[in-house]
């Protein structure tokens, strides 16, 4: 188990301010994928859900919501098996 120096274990509580950051989380519809997700969304993060059935990954994004309402999150479809599902998905970033 990771620990900070003499500190105890690293918990979520340790997670710093993500306000001015961009995180994608692949996997972020369930398990520890949205977990992670939800800790970033939490801390101000704009959070993207990359997530190959973007239904679940829109049910993901409401939970998220729901339990974070200023959270700023989107959902984009990601199959990472696939090179052209991963292009599209870096699109919008490289217009940006």
């Amino acid at each position: 188990m990771a620990t900070k120096t003499g500190q105890g274990p690293w918990t979520v509580a340790d997670v710093p301010d993500q306000q001015g950051r961009t995180a994608v989380v692949t996997g972020a519809n369930t398990g520890i994928g949205f977990e992670a997700a939800a800790v970033l969304a939490q801390r101000g993060a704009v959070t993207v859900l990359a997530c190959r059935d973007t239904g679940k990954g829109e049910r993901a994004a409401a939970r998220l919501r729901a339990a974070t309402p200023k959270a700023a999150v989107s959902v984009v479809r990601l199959d990472l098996a696939s090179l052209d599902s991963i292009r599209e998905a870096a699109r919008p970033a490289q217009v940006s």
